[in-house]
Protein backbone atom coordinates (compact mmCIF):
# COMPACT_ATOMS: atom_id res chain seq x y z
CA UNK A 1 0.00 0.00 0.00
CA UNK A 2 3.00 2.20 0.88
CA UNK A 3 4.64 1.54 -2.79
CA UNK A 4 1.38 2.33 -4.32
CA UNK A 5 0.58 5.46 -2.51
CA UNK A 6 4.30 6.43 -3.18
CA UNK A 7 4.19 5.82 -6.91
CA UNK A 8 1.22 7.73 -7.36
CA UNK A 9 2.14 10.20 -5.06
CA UNK A 10 4.40 11.20 -8.05
CA UNK A 11 2.49 10.35 -11.14
CA UNK A 12 -0.23 12.69 -9.98
CA UNK A 13 2.42 15.85 -9.38
CA UNK A 14 3.94 14.58 -12.66
CA UNK A 15 0.59 14.77 -14.45
CA UNK A 16 -0.50 18.42 -13.12
CA UNK A 17 2.99 19.85 -13.73
CA UNK A 18 4.02 19.09 -17.34
CA UNK A 19 0.05 18.71 -17.97
CA UNK A 20 -0.14 15.14 -19.24
CA UNK A 21 -1.92 12.10 -19.15
CA UNK A 22 -1.39 9.15 -16.47
CA UNK A 23 0.41 6.68 -18.85
CA UNK A 24 2.95 9.83 -19.59
CA UNK A 25 3.54 10.65 -16.56
CA UNK A 26 4.38 7.30 -15.33
CA UNK A 27 7.31 6.86 -18.14
CA UNK A 28 8.89 10.63 -16.91
CA UNK A 29 8.36 8.77 -13.45
CA UNK A 30 10.57 5.52 -14.89
CA UNK A 31 13.08 7.14 -16.57
CA UNK A 32 14.06 9.30 -13.92
CA UNK A 33 13.94 6.53 -11.51
CA UNK A 34 16.82 5.00 -13.48
CA UNK A 35 18.88 7.75 -14.85
CA UNK A 36 18.66 9.66 -11.65
CA UNK A 37 17.95 12.79 -13.90
CA UNK A 38 15.67 15.61 -12.59
CA UNK A 39 12.03 15.53 -14.12
CA UNK A 40 12.47 18.50 -16.18
CA UNK A 41 15.64 16.89 -18.05
CA UNK A 42 13.30 14.03 -18.01
CA UNK A 43 10.54 15.43 -19.97
CA UNK A 44 12.63 17.77 -21.92
CA UNK A 45 16.12 15.87 -23.11
CA UNK A 46 15.16 12.60 -22.73
CA UNK A 47 11.56 11.63 -23.37
CA UNK A 48 10.67 11.15 -26.98
CA UNK A 49 6.69 13.34 -25.95
CA UNK A 50 6.61 15.76 -28.33
CA UNK A 51 3.49 18.64 -28.29
CA UNK A 52 1.96 16.35 -25.04
CA UNK A 53 1.15 13.04 -27.43
CA UNK A 54 3.81 10.19 -27.91
CA UNK A 55 2.91 10.10 -31.90
CA UNK A 56 5.66 8.57 -34.41
CA UNK A 57 8.35 7.39 -31.24
CA UNK A 58 9.28 4.64 -33.03
CA UNK A 59 8.26 2.45 -30.07
CA UNK A 60 10.67 4.15 -27.67
CA UNK A 61 9.50 6.12 -24.77
CA UNK A 62 12.96 7.65 -24.00
CA UNK A 63 16.18 7.87 -25.51
CA UNK A 64 19.09 9.05 -23.55
CA UNK A 65 22.80 9.09 -25.15
CA UNK A 66 26.23 10.00 -22.76
CA UNK A 67 28.48 10.66 -24.42
CA UNK A 68 32.13 11.28 -23.60
CA UNK A 69 35.57 11.05 -25.15
CA UNK A 70 36.22 7.58 -24.74
CA UNK A 71 33.13 5.91 -24.91
CA UNK A 72 28.65 6.28 -25.62
CA UNK A 73 26.23 4.90 -23.99
CA UNK A 74 22.70 4.70 -25.32
CA UNK A 75 19.74 3.61 -23.26
CA UNK A 76 16.24 3.17 -24.93
CA UNK A 77 13.12 2.94 -23.26
CA UNK A 78 9.72 1.63 -23.79
CA UNK A 79 7.12 1.90 -20.66
CA UNK A 80 4.06 0.09 -20.27
CA UNK A 81 1.66 1.09 -17.37
CA UNK A 82 0.07 -2.36 -17.60
CA UNK A 83 0.57 -4.71 -15.20
CA UNK A 84 0.69 -7.97 -17.41
CA UNK A 85 4.19 -8.40 -19.61
CA UNK A 86 3.09 -10.47 -23.05
CA UNK A 87 5.94 -11.73 -25.45
CA UNK A 88 4.47 -9.77 -28.01
CA UNK A 89 4.87 -6.30 -26.42
CA UNK A 90 8.79 -7.47 -25.30
CA UNK A 91 9.24 -8.79 -29.00
CA UNK A 92 8.01 -5.69 -30.43
CA UNK A 93 10.61 -3.38 -28.48
CA UNK A 94 13.13 -5.18 -29.55
CA UNK A 95 11.78 -5.12 -33.28
CA UNK A 96 11.04 -1.90 -32.90
CA UNK A 97 15.12 -0.94 -31.66
CA UNK A 98 17.01 -2.97 -34.34
CA UNK A 99 14.49 -1.72 -37.25
CA UNK A 100 15.27 1.80 -35.92
CA UNK A 101 19.04 1.83 -35.07
CA UNK A 102 20.72 -1.23 -35.82
CA UNK A 103 18.96 -1.04 -39.61
CA UNK A 104 19.09 2.93 -39.93
CA UNK A 105 15.40 2.96 -39.81
CA UNK A 106 15.28 1.04 -43.61
CA UNK A 107 11.78 0.33 -43.35
CA UNK A 108 11.08 4.59 -43.01
CA UNK A 109 8.72 4.25 -40.59
CA UNK A 110 7.73 8.08 -39.47
CA UNK A 111 9.13 9.57 -36.21
CA UNK A 112 8.92 12.51 -34.76
CA UNK A 113 11.74 14.96 -34.55
CA UNK A 114 12.79 13.65 -31.03
CA UNK A 115 13.42 10.54 -32.12
CA UNK A 116 15.13 11.45 -35.43
CA UNK A 117 17.81 13.51 -33.55
CA UNK A 118 18.88 10.75 -31.63
CA UNK A 119 18.95 8.02 -34.46
CA UNK A 120 21.21 10.94 -36.45
CA UNK A 121 23.01 11.41 -33.35
CA UNK A 122 23.53 7.74 -33.05
CA UNK A 123 24.52 7.07 -36.73
CA UNK A 124 26.94 10.02 -36.44
CA UNK A 125 28.41 8.29 -33.70
CA UNK A 126 28.85 4.92 -35.04
CA UNK A 127 30.23 6.43 -38.47
CA UNK A 128 32.62 8.47 -36.63
CA UNK A 129 34.10 4.92 -35.29
CA UNK A 130 33.25 5.05 -31.98
CA UNK A 131 31.19 2.12 -30.70
CA UNK A 132 28.02 2.72 -29.17
CA UNK A 133 27.40 0.37 -26.32
CA UNK A 134 23.35 0.00 -26.25
CA UNK A 135 21.14 -0.61 -23.32
CA UNK A 136 17.40 -1.43 -23.47
CA UNK A 137 14.84 -1.15 -20.38
CA UNK A 138 11.58 -2.82 -20.66
CA UNK A 139 9.36 -0.83 -17.72
CA UNK A 140 6.00 -2.01 -16.60
CA UNK A 141 3.67 -1.40 -13.84
CA UNK A 142 2.82 -4.63 -13.06
CA UNK A 143 4.86 -7.23 -11.04
CA UNK A 144 7.37 -9.73 -12.76
CA UNK A 145 6.43 -12.95 -10.64
CA UNK A 146 2.91 -12.17 -11.57
CA UNK A 147 3.44 -13.08 -15.31
CA UNK A 148 4.82 -16.00 -17.25
CA UNK A 149 8.48 -16.29 -15.88
CA UNK A 150 9.79 -18.56 -18.71
CA UNK A 151 8.67 -15.85 -21.56
CA UNK A 152 11.06 -13.11 -19.43
CA UNK A 153 13.96 -15.41 -18.71
CA UNK A 154 13.70 -16.49 -22.77
CA UNK A 155 14.05 -12.70 -23.92
CA UNK A 156 16.66 -11.52 -20.62
CA UNK A 157 18.45 -14.45 -22.51
CA UNK A 158 18.27 -13.73 -25.98
CA UNK A 159 18.91 -9.99 -25.59
CA UNK A 160 21.77 -9.15 -23.20
CA UNK A 161 21.63 -5.71 -23.62
CA UNK A 162 18.13 -5.70 -22.07
CA UNK A 163 16.68 -5.23 -18.61
CA UNK A 164 13.31 -5.62 -17.74
CA UNK A 165 11.69 -3.66 -14.93
CA UNK A 166 8.66 -3.60 -12.50
CA UNK A 167 7.04 -1.41 -10.07
CA UNK A 168 8.92 -3.13 -7.22
CA UNK A 169 12.06 -2.40 -9.45
CA UNK A 170 11.56 0.80 -9.50
CA UNK A 171 10.23 1.12 -5.90
CA UNK A 172 13.49 -0.37 -4.96
CA UNK A 173 15.50 1.84 -6.66
CA UNK A 174 13.89 4.94 -5.28
CA UNK A 175 14.31 3.58 -1.88
CA UNK A 176 18.40 2.73 -2.62
CA UNK A 177 18.73 6.40 -3.90
CA UNK A 178 17.22 7.71 -0.86
CA UNK A 179 18.99 5.54 1.37
CA UNK A 180 22.62 6.56 0.11
CA UNK A 181 21.75 9.72 2.21
CA UNK A 182 21.37 7.95 5.39
CA UNK A 183 24.59 7.24 7.42
CA UNK A 184 25.86 3.58 7.33
CA UNK A 185 25.59 1.98 10.33
CA UNK A 186 29.27 0.24 11.79
CA UNK A 187 30.36 -2.94 9.83
CA UNK A 188 33.03 -5.63 12.14
CA UNK A 189 34.51 -8.22 9.67
CA UNK A 190 36.93 -10.12 9.92
CA UNK A 191 38.66 -11.57 6.66
CA UNK A 192 40.56 -15.12 6.84
CA UNK A 193 43.37 -14.53 4.79
CA UNK A 194 44.40 -18.49 2.66
CA UNK A 195 47.87 -19.15 3.77
CA UNK A 196 50.43 -20.32 0.82
CA UNK A 197 50.53 -23.64 -0.83
CA UNK A 198 53.89 -23.66 -2.05
CA UNK A 199 56.21 -23.06 1.18
CA UNK A 200 56.61 -26.17 3.21
CA UNK A 201 57.69 -24.11 6.33
CA UNK A 202 56.15 -24.68 9.56
CA UNK A 203 54.55 -21.52 9.51
CA UNK A 204 53.71 -20.81 5.62
CA UNK A 205 53.38 -16.96 4.86
CA UNK A 206 49.65 -15.80 4.07
CA UNK A 207 50.04 -11.62 4.22
CA UNK A 208 52.11 -9.18 2.92
CA UNK A 209 52.23 -6.68 5.33
CA UNK A 210 53.59 -3.01 5.50
CA UNK A 211 53.09 0.55 6.98
CA UNK A 212 54.07 3.79 4.74
CA UNK A 213 53.26 6.91 7.35
CA UNK A 214 49.64 6.91 8.75
CA UNK A 215 48.60 4.15 6.35
CA UNK A 216 48.55 0.06 6.84
CA UNK A 217 48.88 -2.25 4.30
CA UNK A 218 47.95 -6.15 3.78
CA UNK A 219 47.87 -7.86 0.18
CA UNK A 220 46.11 -11.52 0.40
CA UNK A 221 44.47 -14.23 -0.70
CA UNK A 222 40.95 -14.75 0.16
CA UNK A 223 38.08 -17.29 -0.73
CA UNK A 224 35.21 -15.83 -2.77
CA UNK A 225 33.11 -17.47 -1.01
CA UNK A 226 34.71 -15.13 2.39
CA UNK A 227 34.24 -12.31 0.01
CA UNK A 228 30.42 -12.70 -0.21
CA UNK A 229 30.48 -13.62 3.01
CA UNK A 230 31.43 -9.91 3.71
CA UNK A 231 28.23 -8.63 1.40
CA UNK A 232 25.81 -10.82 3.88
CA UNK A 233 27.09 -9.20 6.69
CA UNK A 234 26.83 -5.66 4.86
CA UNK A 235 22.52 -7.40 3.95
CA UNK A 236 22.29 -7.78 7.30
CA UNK A 237 23.33 -4.75 9.23
CA UNK A 238 22.41 -1.92 6.75
CA UNK A 239 19.83 -3.67 4.98
CA UNK A 240 21.32 -3.35 1.09
CA UNK A 241 25.26 -4.63 -0.48
CA UNK A 242 25.54 -0.76 -1.82
CA UNK A 243 26.80 0.27 1.13
CA UNK A 244 30.07 -1.55 1.03
CA UNK A 245 30.65 0.12 -2.29
CA UNK A 246 32.90 3.54 -1.98
CA UNK A 247 30.46 6.48 -3.21
CA UNK A 248 32.66 7.43 -6.29
CA UNK A 249 32.19 3.83 -7.58
CA UNK A 250 28.85 3.31 -6.44
CA UNK A 251 27.45 4.96 -9.31
CA UNK A 252 28.36 1.89 -11.71
CA UNK A 253 26.32 -1.35 -10.41
CA UNK A 254 25.30 -2.18 -13.27
CA UNK A 255 26.23 -4.73 -15.62
CA UNK A 256 28.66 -3.92 -18.89
CA UNK A 257 31.27 -5.82 -21.30
CA UNK A 258 33.90 -6.01 -18.17
CA UNK A 259 31.09 -7.73 -15.73
CA UNK A 260 29.90 -10.14 -18.84
CA UNK A 261 33.66 -11.18 -19.55
CA UNK A 262 34.19 -11.83 -15.48
CA UNK A 263 30.91 -14.08 -14.96
CA UNK A 264 32.06 -15.88 -18.37
CA UNK A 265 35.74 -16.74 -16.17
CA UNK A 266 33.90 -18.01 -13.04
CA UNK A 267 31.50 -20.32 -14.75
CA UNK A 268 33.85 -21.76 -16.79
CA UNK A 269 36.16 -24.90 -16.62
CA UNK A 270 39.23 -22.74 -15.56
CA UNK A 271 37.35 -20.59 -12.90
CA UNK A 272 40.66 -21.70 -10.22
CA UNK A 273 42.98 -19.35 -12.21
CA UNK A 274 40.66 -16.59 -11.65
CA UNK A 275 43.22 -14.53 -9.42
CA UNK A 276 45.63 -14.71 -12.26
CA UNK A 277 43.26 -13.25 -14.63
CA UNK A 278 41.49 -10.48 -12.73
CA UNK A 279 43.02 -7.60 -11.12
CA UNK A 280 41.50 -8.29 -7.51
CA UNK A 281 39.82 -6.08 -5.00
CA UNK A 282 41.40 -3.09 -3.00
CA UNK A 283 39.47 -2.58 0.36
CA UNK A 284 40.30 0.38 2.69
CA UNK A 285 39.25 0.29 6.46
CA UNK A 286 39.03 2.45 9.02
CA UNK A 287 40.93 0.29 11.39
CA UNK A 288 42.10 -3.15 11.00
CA UNK A 289 44.32 -5.45 13.13
CA UNK A 290 46.34 -8.16 12.22
CA UNK A 291 47.84 -11.32 14.03
CA UNK A 292 51.55 -11.28 14.82
CA UNK A 293 51.55 -15.52 13.80
CA UNK A 294 49.40 -18.04 12.53
CA UNK A 295 46.51 -18.58 14.74
CA UNK A 296 45.46 -22.29 15.10
CA UNK A 297 46.15 -22.77 11.23
CA UNK A 298 44.19 -19.22 10.60
CA UNK A 299 45.49 -15.63 9.73
CA UNK A 300 42.22 -13.48 9.98
CA UNK A 301 42.26 -10.23 9.67
CA UNK A 302 40.11 -7.60 11.89
CA UNK A 303 38.58 -4.99 10.20
CA UNK A 304 35.79 -1.93 11.13
CA UNK A 305 33.92 -0.24 8.33
CA UNK A 306 35.69 -1.88 5.46
CA UNK A 307 34.72 -0.55 1.91
CA UNK A 308 35.37 -1.34 -1.53
CA UNK A 309 36.70 1.08 -3.77
CA UNK A 310 38.25 -1.06 -6.19
CA UNK A 311 36.39 -4.09 -7.85
CA UNK A 312 33.29 -3.22 -8.08
CA UNK A 313 31.97 -5.09 -10.96
CA UNK A 314 34.18 -8.28 -9.69
CA UNK A 315 32.57 -8.07 -6.16
CA UNK A 316 28.92 -7.69 -7.74
CA UNK A 317 29.64 -10.72 -10.27
CA UNK A 318 30.99 -12.87 -7.61
CA UNK A 319 27.65 -11.99 -5.58
CA UNK A 320 25.50 -12.67 -7.96
CA UNK A 321 26.77 -15.71 -8.53
CA UNK A 322 26.56 -16.78 -4.91
CA UNK A 323 22.98 -16.13 -4.59
CA UNK A 324 22.17 -18.42 -7.61
CA UNK A 325 24.90 -21.42 -7.48
CA UNK A 326 27.37 -20.82 -4.39
CA UNK A 327 29.18 -24.68 -5.65
CA UNK A 328 30.53 -22.39 -8.77
CA UNK A 329 32.68 -20.35 -6.09
CA UNK A 330 34.54 -23.64 -4.81
CA UNK A 331 37.88 -23.34 -5.04
CA UNK A 332 37.99 -20.12 -6.05
CA UNK A 333 40.01 -17.03 -5.00
CA UNK A 334 40.62 -13.19 -5.21
CA UNK A 335 43.55 -10.97 -4.44
CA UNK A 336 42.88 -8.45 -1.87
CA UNK A 337 44.67 -5.01 -0.96
CA UNK A 338 43.15 -4.11 2.23
CA UNK A 339 44.44 -0.44 3.60
CA UNK A 340 43.76 1.40 7.10
CA UNK A 341 43.07 4.94 6.56
CA UNK A 342 40.95 7.73 7.50
CA UNK A 343 42.55 10.31 5.48
CA UNK A 344 39.75 11.76 3.03
CA UNK A 345 42.95 12.27 0.61
CA UNK A 346 44.69 9.56 0.67
CA UNK A 347 40.82 7.70 0.20
CA UNK A 348 40.55 9.18 -3.10
CA UNK A 349 44.64 8.78 -4.00
CA UNK A 350 43.66 5.31 -3.89
CA UNK A 351 40.40 5.00 -5.53
CA UNK A 352 41.60 7.20 -8.34
CA UNK A 353 44.69 5.66 -9.09
CA UNK A 354 43.48 1.93 -8.69
CA UNK A 355 40.07 2.51 -11.05
CA UNK A 356 41.68 2.81 -14.33
CA UNK A 357 38.56 1.00 -16.62
CA UNK A 358 35.85 2.68 -15.25
CA UNK A 359 35.44 6.53 -15.02
CA UNK A 360 35.17 8.05 -11.50
CA UNK A 361 32.24 9.50 -10.48
CA UNK A 362 33.25 13.16 -9.87
CA UNK A 363 29.83 14.43 -9.56
CA UNK A 364 29.54 12.58 -5.85
CA UNK A 365 33.50 13.76 -5.42
CA UNK A 366 32.19 17.05 -5.91
CA UNK A 367 29.30 17.14 -4.08
CA UNK A 368 30.69 17.15 -0.89
CA UNK A 369 32.97 20.20 -1.44
CA UNK A 370 32.52 23.71 -0.03
CA UNK A 371 31.47 25.83 -3.22
CA UNK A 372 28.80 23.22 -3.65
CA UNK A 373 27.06 24.42 -0.20
CA UNK A 374 26.65 27.68 -1.20
CA UNK A 375 25.70 27.15 -4.61
CA UNK A 376 22.84 25.29 -3.78
CA UNK A 377 22.03 27.72 -1.39
CA UNK A 378 21.70 30.15 -3.92
CA UNK A 379 19.96 28.19 -6.30
CA UNK A 380 17.11 27.15 -3.35
CA UNK A 381 17.00 31.21 -3.02
CA UNK A 382 15.49 31.50 -6.50
CA UNK A 383 13.50 28.51 -5.56
CA UNK A 384 15.18 25.60 -7.89
CA UNK A 385 16.34 22.56 -6.88
CA UNK A 386 19.86 22.04 -7.79
CA UNK A 387 20.64 18.20 -7.17
CA UNK A 388 24.27 17.31 -6.60
CA UNK A 389 24.73 13.90 -5.71
CA UNK A 390 22.86 10.44 -6.91
CA UNK A 391 20.05 10.48 -5.24
CA UNK A 392 18.84 14.01 -4.91
CA UNK A 393 16.23 13.30 -7.09
CA UNK A 394 13.97 11.87 -4.95
CA UNK A 395 15.88 13.51 -1.21
CA UNK A 396 15.92 17.37 -2.48
CA UNK A 397 12.41 19.11 -1.01
CA UNK A 398 12.32 21.18 -4.34
CA UNK A 399 12.58 18.40 -6.56
CA UNK A 400 10.41 16.44 -4.72
CA UNK A 401 7.25 18.34 -4.66
CA UNK A 402 8.62 18.99 -8.53
CA UNK A 403 9.66 22.48 -9.03
CA UNK A 404 12.03 23.59 -10.77
CA UNK A 405 15.17 21.35 -10.47
CA UNK A 406 18.11 21.08 -12.30
CA UNK A 407 21.32 18.32 -12.25
CA UNK A 408 24.83 19.75 -11.28
CA UNK A 409 26.25 18.32 -14.36
CA UNK A 410 24.20 20.50 -16.44
CA UNK A 411 24.87 23.44 -14.66
CA UNK A 412 28.63 23.10 -14.84
CA UNK A 413 28.53 21.69 -18.93
CA UNK A 414 26.78 24.68 -19.64
CA UNK A 415 29.38 27.21 -17.35
CA UNK A 416 31.85 25.66 -19.06
CA UNK A 417 30.18 26.56 -22.65
CA UNK A 418 29.35 30.16 -21.57
CA UNK A 419 31.64 31.31 -18.49
CA UNK A 420 34.56 29.64 -20.26
CA UNK A 421 33.57 29.79 -23.57
CA UNK A 422 34.35 26.09 -24.39
CA UNK A 423 30.99 25.17 -26.05
CA UNK A 424 32.79 21.94 -27.89
CA UNK A 425 34.08 21.03 -24.91
CA UNK A 426 31.08 21.25 -22.76
CA UNK A 427 29.65 18.88 -25.22
CA UNK A 428 32.01 16.65 -26.01
CA UNK A 429 33.96 16.20 -22.31
CA UNK A 430 31.34 15.74 -19.19
CA UNK A 431 33.46 13.52 -17.09
CA UNK A 432 36.58 15.65 -18.08
CA UNK A 433 35.62 18.99 -16.90
CA UNK A 434 33.69 17.43 -13.75
CA UNK A 435 37.14 16.11 -12.99
CA UNK A 436 38.45 19.74 -13.69
CA UNK A 437 36.30 21.60 -11.17
CA UNK A 438 36.85 18.43 -8.71
CA UNK A 439 40.61 18.93 -9.06
CA UNK A 440 40.45 22.99 -8.63
CA UNK A 441 38.34 22.77 -5.54
CA UNK A 442 41.44 20.83 -4.08
CA UNK A 443 44.54 22.17 -5.68
CA UNK A 444 45.49 26.11 -5.10
CA UNK A 445 47.57 26.16 -7.83
CA UNK A 446 44.53 25.47 -10.26
CA UNK A 447 43.74 28.34 -12.48
CA UNK A 448 40.24 28.09 -11.35
CA UNK A 449 40.89 27.67 -7.94
CA UNK A 450 40.11 31.19 -6.70
CA UNK A 451 36.24 30.25 -8.15
CA UNK A 452 35.84 26.48 -6.70
CA UNK A 453 37.87 26.77 -3.55
CA UNK A 454 34.39 27.37 -1.38
CA UNK A 455 34.89 30.89 -0.66
CA UNK A 456 31.32 32.39 0.37
CA UNK A 457 32.61 35.49 -2.24
CA UNK A 458 32.93 33.50 -5.16
CA UNK A 459 31.57 35.25 -8.10
CA UNK A 460 31.23 31.25 -9.32
CA UNK A 461 27.60 31.17 -7.83
CA UNK A 462 26.40 34.07 -9.91
CA UNK A 463 27.68 32.75 -12.82
CA UNK A 464 26.56 29.31 -12.15
CA UNK A 465 23.16 30.43 -11.85
CA UNK A 466 23.24 32.52 -14.61
CA UNK A 467 24.73 29.81 -17.07
CA UNK A 468 21.50 27.79 -15.61
CA UNK A 469 19.35 30.74 -16.94
CA UNK A 470 20.53 30.36 -20.26
CA UNK A 471 20.54 27.10 -20.65
CA UNK A 472 16.80 27.08 -19.78
CA UNK A 473 15.93 29.76 -22.33
CA UNK A 474 17.62 27.68 -24.79
CA UNK A 475 16.32 24.31 -24.35
CA UNK A 476 12.57 25.94 -24.12
CA UNK A 477 13.61 28.13 -27.34
CA UNK A 478 14.50 24.54 -28.90
CA UNK A 479 11.80 22.41 -27.89
CA UNK A 480 9.42 25.00 -29.28
CA UNK A 481 11.27 25.34 -32.47
CA UNK A 482 12.05 21.31 -32.21
CA UNK A 483 11.64 20.82 -36.42
CA UNK A 484 14.37 22.78 -37.30
CA UNK A 485 17.53 20.46 -38.15
CA UNK A 486 20.05 22.05 -36.30
CA UNK A 487 18.33 23.45 -33.42
CA UNK A 488 18.04 19.90 -31.49
CA UNK A 489 22.38 19.48 -32.21
CA UNK A 490 23.29 23.34 -31.17
CA UNK A 491 22.61 23.62 -27.33
CA UNK A 492 25.89 24.94 -26.12
CA UNK A 493 27.00 26.51 -29.05
CA UNK A 494 23.46 28.66 -29.01
CA UNK A 495 24.18 28.92 -24.98
CA UNK A 496 27.59 30.44 -25.82
CA UNK A 497 26.66 32.97 -28.33
CA UNK A 498 23.92 34.27 -25.90
CA UNK A 499 26.63 34.55 -23.00
CA UNK A 500 28.92 36.81 -25.89
CA UNK A 501 26.19 39.12 -26.81
CA UNK A 502 25.64 40.21 -23.57
CA UNK A 503 22.08 41.18 -24.63
CA UNK A 504 18.63 40.28 -23.29
CA UNK A 505 17.73 36.78 -24.26
CA UNK A 506 14.86 37.12 -26.52
CA UNK A 507 17.17 40.06 -28.54
CA UNK A 508 19.81 37.84 -28.52
CA UNK A 509 18.59 34.50 -29.87
CA UNK A 510 17.66 35.03 -33.05
CA UNK A 511 20.72 37.36 -33.86
CA UNK A 512 22.53 34.16 -32.98
CA UNK A 513 20.18 31.44 -34.55
CA UNK A 514 20.88 33.31 -37.64
CA UNK A 515 24.55 33.02 -37.19
CA UNK A 516 24.78 29.68 -36.98
CA UNK A 517 22.95 28.83 -40.28
CA UNK A 518 25.02 31.31 -41.96
CA UNK A 519 27.57 28.91 -40.70
CA UNK A 520 26.55 25.58 -41.32
CA UNK A 521 25.84 26.64 -44.84
CA UNK A 522 29.44 27.93 -45.09
CA UNK A 523 31.05 24.79 -43.51
CA UNK A 524 28.65 22.64 -46.08
CA UNK A 525 29.98 24.32 -48.51
CA UNK A 526 33.32 24.11 -47.93
CA UNK A 527 32.97 20.21 -47.31
CA UNK A 528 31.34 19.72 -50.34
CA UNK A 529 34.07 20.90 -52.40
CA UNK A 530 36.03 18.66 -50.53
CA UNK A 531 33.53 15.61 -51.49
CA UNK A 532 33.26 14.90 -47.69
CA UNK A 533 30.06 14.80 -45.56
CA UNK A 534 28.49 17.47 -43.22
CA UNK A 535 27.45 16.22 -39.82
CA UNK A 536 25.69 18.55 -37.27
CA UNK A 537 26.58 15.93 -34.44
CA UNK A 538 30.53 16.52 -35.81
CA UNK A 539 30.63 19.81 -36.55
CA UNK A 540 29.13 21.40 -33.07
CA UNK A 541 31.66 18.90 -31.18
CA UNK A 542 34.47 20.64 -33.26
CA UNK A 543 36.41 24.03 -31.94
CA UNK A 544 36.08 25.32 -35.62
CA UNK A 545 32.05 26.02 -35.22
CA UNK A 546 33.45 28.20 -32.20
CA UNK A 547 35.72 29.70 -34.45
CA UNK A 548 33.56 30.07 -37.17
CA UNK A 549 30.40 31.92 -35.14
CA UNK A 550 33.17 33.90 -33.38
CA UNK A 551 33.98 35.13 -36.78
CA UNK A 552 30.67 35.73 -38.32
CA UNK A 553 29.59 37.31 -35.47
CA UNK A 554 32.78 39.97 -34.68
CA UNK A 555 32.69 37.93 -31.00
CA UNK A 556 36.61 38.62 -29.66
CA UNK A 557 38.14 34.93 -28.89
CA UNK A 558 39.22 34.17 -25.05
CA UNK A 559 43.16 33.49 -24.64
CA UNK A 560 42.20 30.94 -21.45
CA UNK A 561 41.77 27.29 -22.84
CA UNK A 562 41.38 23.76 -21.10
CA UNK A 563 44.52 21.53 -22.27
Amino acid sequence: MNKELFINGYIERIEKKFSLRKDFAFEILAITTLLDQSFDEVFQNISTIVNGNGEHDGGMDGIYINEDENECTMHVFQIKNSKGLGDNALSKFINDYRNIFAYGNSLNIPLNSKVQSSLERYTSTVSSGKIVDVKLYFIFSGEKEKNDQAIIQRHLDDNNELSIYDINDLYDRIDTLTSEHKKRKDIKFSFMAEKSNISLRRDPQALISFQIQNVKAINFRLKALDLCALLDEEKKINHRIDTVFSDNIRGFLRYNKTNKKIKETLESDYSEYFPFLNNGITIIAEQLKIPNDIQAGYYPIETKNPVIVNGLQTTSVIYDIYQSDRDKLDGVYVLIRLYETNDPDIVDKITDATNTQSPINYRDKISNKNFIKYTKAIFESNNIGFLAKRGDTFENSLSKQLEESIHSDTVFKFWYATYQELPEFAKNSKSKLLEEIFEASSDNTNKLNTLFNGSKDSPIYEQLLKAYQIYKFVVNKRNENIETDFIKYSDELIAYGIYKQDEEFEISYPKVCDAIRNIIQNEKKFLEEKNLTYSHNGYFKSAKSRYDLNKEMGFVEKNESIN
